[in-house]
C-alpha cells in the first residue's frame, strides 16, 4: 500500500476497491514513457476520486469522457473515438468497462488508437457493487479479458487479482456502514471517527489475510474485489 492511499484510507468513504485502483496506478504509471502522450479514458479531468493524480507524472494527458460535466478534452463514445490511429503512447481506463455493453468494441478502439508498443493500464471490477455512470453492465473475470485482448492483438497480457475473500468481505462491510453513517451530523462525529478506525483497520488487515491466504497451497479461489490489466500493443 502507497502511503498516500493509506492515509486517505482512513476515511471511512475510501473503499477497498478504490484502494486497489489507486496501487495499481501508482505503480505501473511511473513505467510509462516521460512526456508521452496519454489518453484518459473515461478519466475524471474534475473532481478525481482517490488519491491517485495521473498529472504528477510529466505526461501529456489527454481526457475523454462521455459526460460533459467532466470537463473532458475531448466529449465522446468510447466505443468511437475521435482520434487517428497509433496516436498515443499509453491509454489508462480505469473503472469505465462495465459501464459499456460491448467492452471488446472499446478493447479494440484501446488498440486502434495506440501505439506500437503503447501500453493499456485497465482496471475492472468483479465482486463490487452494481452502480450507475450511466449504466451499469457486467462483471467479467480473468478468464474473459485474457481472451478478448489476445483476439484483439494485445500481447505481454498481465492480470493481477485486485484482493481476495476478506477484501471482498471488509468492502461489503465497509459499504453498509458508510450509508448508515453518512447522514450522521457533529453530534456522532466521535463514534464516526472510532467507526471509521475500525474499519481502516479491518482493511490493513483483509489485505494482510488475502496475502496469507495466497501463499497457501490452496488458497481460496473466486473471490476478489476486480483486476488490474498491462498489456501491450505489439
Amino acid at each position: 500500500m502507497t502511503d498516500s492511499a493509506c492515509i486517505r484510507s482512513r476515511d471511512l468513504s475510501y473503499s477497498v476497491r478504490r484502494h486497489f485502483v489507486d496501487d495499481f496506478h501508482f505503480r505501473h504509471v511511473p513505467g510509462l514513457p516521460s512526456g508521452g502522450l496519454v489518453l484518459d479514458l473515461g478519466g475524471n479531468r474534475l473532481g478525481k476520486r482517490g488519491m491517485f493524480n495521473i498529472e504528477s507524472y510529466g505526461l501529456q494527458v489527454v481526457y475523454t469522457n462521455l459526460s460533459a460535466s467532466k470537463k473532458p478534452h475531448a466529449q465522446a463514445d468510447a466505443e468511437f473515438l475521435p482520434f487517428q490511429d497509433e496516436r498515443f503512447e499509453a491509454v489508462v481506463c480505469s473503472e469505465l468497462l462495465e459501464h459499456v455493453s460491448d467492452p471488446p468494441c472499446v478493447l479494440r478502439e484501446i488498440f486502434r488508437v495506440l501505439r506500437k508498443s503503447g501500453t493499456a493500464l485497465i482496471c475492472v471490477p468483479f465482486m463490487n457493487r452494481i452502480h450507475g455512470d450511466p449504466h451499469d453492465y457486467g462483471r467479467y473475470t480473468d478468464y474473459y479479458w485474457t481472451e478478448h485482448l489476445g483476439k484483439i492483438g494485445f500481447d505481454d497480457i498481465r492480470i493481477e487479482r485486485q484482493g481476495g475473500f476478506w477484501s471482498v468481505l471488509v468492502e461489503m462491510l465497509r459499504y453498509v456502514l458508510y450509508l448508515r453513517t453518512s447522514l450522521w451530523g457533529l453530534q456522532r462525529a466521535w463514534m464516526l471517527r472510532i467507526i471509521a478506525a475500525v474499519a481502516y483497520s479491518s482493511k490493513l488487515k483483509a489485505m494482510e489475510w488475502d496475502q496469507l491466504n495466497d501463499s497457501k497451497a490452496n488458497p481460496p479461489t473466486g473471490f476478489t474485489t476486480g483486476f488490474g490489466i498491462s498489456a501491450r500493443k505489439p
